[in-house]
């Protein structure tokens, strides 16, 4: 029954009974006004400005949304079409985007100060050229970008095909169809169409119109066939530096390199270039806004992540997909996570996406910790951030709640404590100031988690397929449901994890529940045991481990397929219900690490291991299952198909 109807039925109702007719009347307009797409709701459509015959669409779109924020539209819509973005004429704006590469950010849809807007592309194409950020949302609420696929004209990957290999020069050649350039014997990612203008002055190249060059590295090989990843791919891992590469003719390439083994022909080597220089374009950037919603949403293609969210809250992807677009030829997505979320609070909603062939994870939901640099006095530490992919991110604000974190153990030192004030100093320090005096509960190095800023979530009816590592990421104490997805990942489908050593993630999950969800043949990566379930908090002095880092784990009902032995690792967690699982073994591919036992159990307590199904293909009637001596409390139903060794 449609919205209008529904309102006469009432009308006509409430008229039967005149005495109340006005008082519900009024009442049931009111409630039934937000519904009414036509009524209440101030659309500017793009046809105004002729959009659909302009060659660069940014500055239009860019005019369009000033007029929305200044004359109140609530809802922009664009014609179905393809609309090209050059980053000419786009909006500048610096962005320090934790996991991401700072800096000078070009954009499209400046969505800054924006509430209760809509974008409606009506499944239109949006194709971008050069490094941009098609969508920056900051300072927003209630905001909803729907029907449209993001894509870029170049992609921010050289792919390049294996035609042949040489054993005795240990080479290999590639076809490559991308732009490229090789010069002094480098392979370049050129970001520019094979026929845009280029110069040389200075003895150097200049590309034109806002376009660069990146150099390969952090190369992976890709199965042509499969359209994942290389099984065993750390054989072909291929170093950062050291690769040489000569044109034998246009779009023939010859690699030389160090390289455990060459890579089969038909393979496709993918680089998206070197280490801290190939983050610089996701597709969305989120910061300080709220009640967000991305709905039925493509992203084809990103130099960087699909969607970055920090220090906002209440964000819902409903069918928000990072897929290859067909007929494209390619082999990549994203070239780091599908999604990810730092420093999020309240609910995270992701329901109904697809996430495929990203050289990253589905999805990351978790804190950050920043690291005690100095203590200043009783009351005030200088803290600064680690990895240089966090330069920059708000750690907190004044009110936010923290706690200390000894950076051997993992464990607090702290009780609870409040940000009195906090002054920035640079990218990496910043002074922190609290409530409570700190004397003898920290030292140089401890962590520091803001508890305020984090995320539930439900993650349900999604499917993750051939992307370098893993499905999901969860560090958050918050309530995190993920059930009804279909999962195989180039690792661990799950990682429940926090360290102090390199992305410095915190977060110690305390209610979480994994279930009904299809996963298989995962962890054919083989850098080091990946399994499917991996709990493992990153200690840097294994000896010194003590307490529990996670609490109340669930994992239950789940189908696992699977060629390989590492089903569960579990390290410190108090609670933890691995039951009524079904685990399948395949031959899709030989097992990597044929001795590892299925499940492993350090360091645990209030374990239940009951009800699981383990069906083996070579006539094993148990599973293996191993538990060490700092365990306790581990329960094995009797019905269990796993058994100690």
């Amino acid at each position: 029954m449609s919205d209008i109807l529904q309102l006469v039925l009432i009308v006509k109702y409430s008229y039967r009974r005149r005495k109340c007719f006005c008082k519900v009347f009024i009442v049931s307009f009111i409630l039934w006004l937000p519904s009414l797409g036509c009524i209440g709701q101030k659309v500017l459509d793009l046809r105004e400005y002729d959009i659909e015959n302009i060659k660069d669409a940014t500055p239009i779109v860019v005019k369009a949304l000033k007029k929305c924020k200044e004359e109140g539209f609530s809802k922009l819509v664009f014609p179905k079409g393809t609309y090209h973005f050059y980053s000419t004429f786009a909006q500048e704006r610096f962005c320090e985007i934790t996991n991401n590469d700072n800096g000078l950010k070009r954009t499209a849809f400046p969505l800054i100060g924006f509430n209760d807007f809509i974008i409606d592309g009506n499944e239109s194409d949006f194709i971008f050229h050069g490094k941009m950020i098609p969508f920056i949302i900051e300072e927003s609420r209630n905001v909803k970008i729907t029907k449209l696929n993001i894509d870029w004209e170049v992609p921010f990957t050289l792919e390049g095909l294996v035609v042949a290999f040489d054993e005795v020069n240990h080479t290999f050649d590639i076809q490559v169809k991308t732009p490229y350039v090789v010069e002094f014997g480098r392979l370049f990612l050129s970001l520019e169409r094979e026929d845009s203008p280029y110069e040389r002055k200075y003895g150097q190249r200049f590309a034109t119109m806002e376009n660069y060059n990146i150099e390969v590295g952090q190369n992976i090989f890709w199965d042509s066939k499969t359209m994942a990843p290389l099984y065993n791919t750390k054989l072909y891992q291929m170093p950062e530096s050291g690769i040489y590469a000569k044109e034998l003719e246009k779009g023939l390439i010859r690699i030389s390199t160090k390289i455990e083994k060459l890579p089969p022909i038909g393979s496709v080597m993918v680089s998206k270039g070197k280490y801290l220089q190939n983050r610089t374009s996701p597709a969305v950037r989120v910061f300080k806004a709220k009640n967000l919603e991305f709905k039925d949403i493509n992203v084809y293609h990103a130099g960087a992540m699909g969607l970055i969210a920090e220090r906002s809250e209440d964000i819902t992807l409903d069918g928000f997909n990072v897929v290859l677009r067909k007929g494209s030829g390619r082999m990549v997505t994203t070239t780091a996570d599908a999604t990810h979320f730092c420093n999020v609070k309240g609910n995270v909603t992701i329901r109904n996406c697809t996430f495929e062939n990203m050289l990253d994870d589905a999805t990351n939901i978790h804190g950050t910790y920043v690291r005690v640099n100095k203590i200043i006095d009783d009351h005030t530490l200088a803290v600064e951030t680690y990895h240089p992919h966090q330069n920059g991110y708000l750690f907190g604000e004044e009110g936010d709640t923290i706690r200390i974190i000894d950076q051997h153990t993992l464990q607090p030192t702290t009780t609870l404590l409040i940000i009195k004030r906090i002054e920035r100093v640079n990218e990496k320090i910043s002074y922190v100031t609290f409530d409570k005096p700190i004397s003898n509960k920290v030292s140089l190095y401890d962590g520091v988690e803001n508890v305020s800023w984090h995320a539930s979530a439900v993650i349900e009816n999604n499917i993750v397929r051939n992307n370098r590592a893993r499905s999901f990421l969860i560090s958050t104490p918050r309530k995190v449901v993920i059930r009804n997805n279909y999962l195989s990942s180039q690792m661990a489908n799950f990682r429940i994890t926090g360290d102090l050593g390199l992305w410095n993630e915190s977060g110690p999950c305390d209610d979480l529940i994994i279930e009904n969800n299809l996963i298989e043949n995962s962890g054919y990566g083989g850098n080091g045991i990946q399994a499917v379930f991996l709990i493992d908090p990153q200690y840097n002095d294994t000896s010194r481990v003590e307490g529990f880092y996670s609490r109340n784990l669930t994992i239950r009902n789940n189908i696992i397929k699977t060629f390989d032995n590492p089903i569960l690792l579990a390290i410190s967690v108090d609670g933890l219900v691995f039951e009524n699982n079904e685990i399948i073994q395949t031959n899709a591919y030989k097992p990597i690490f044929p001795n590892a036992k299925n499940l492993r159990i350090i360091n645990c307590s209030n374990v239940n291991i009951s009800g699981n199904i383990y069906r083996s293909i070579n006539g094993k009637s148990k599973g293996t299952l191993t538990v060490d001596k700092k365990s306790k409390d581990v329960k094995i139903g009797n019905k269990d198909d796993f058994e100690l060794k």
